[in-house]
């Protein structure tokens, strides 16, 4: 395994739409300028040490996932309650109609 700036800043990409904040959003977030934000996005620049721990509290993730993309077990577990929900709500919803 190795740090692809590139996939990490697919990872960042797809974590930001998942959280319907704007590119602008996001650099503000991180104090750091949109061109800044934009060049992690499409892996032309990788992130200080800092920023990507910044990311990684702001996306509620561990480290481990946005530069390497592995998931941690906790993950997988915090993942699944978050699916369980899901149902859930989908679940009621479609009694209630």
């Amino acid at each position: 395994m190795y740090y692809d700036p590139m996939e990490c800043g697919m990872r960042i990409s797809k974590l930001r739409m998942e959280c319907g904040k704007t590119q602008q959003q996001m650099a503000d977030k991180l104090n750091i300028s949109l061109d800044h934000y934009r060049a992690l996005e499409n892996g032309r620049r990788g992130g200080s040490l800092d920023l990507l721990i910044e990311l990684a509290i702001t996306f509620d993730i561990s480290l481990d996932y946005l530069i390497l993309g592995r998931v941690k077990y906790s993950d997988t577990e915090r993942i699944q309650r978050e699916l369980e929900n899901i149902m859930s709500q989908i679940g009621q919803l479609k009694a209630s109609l």
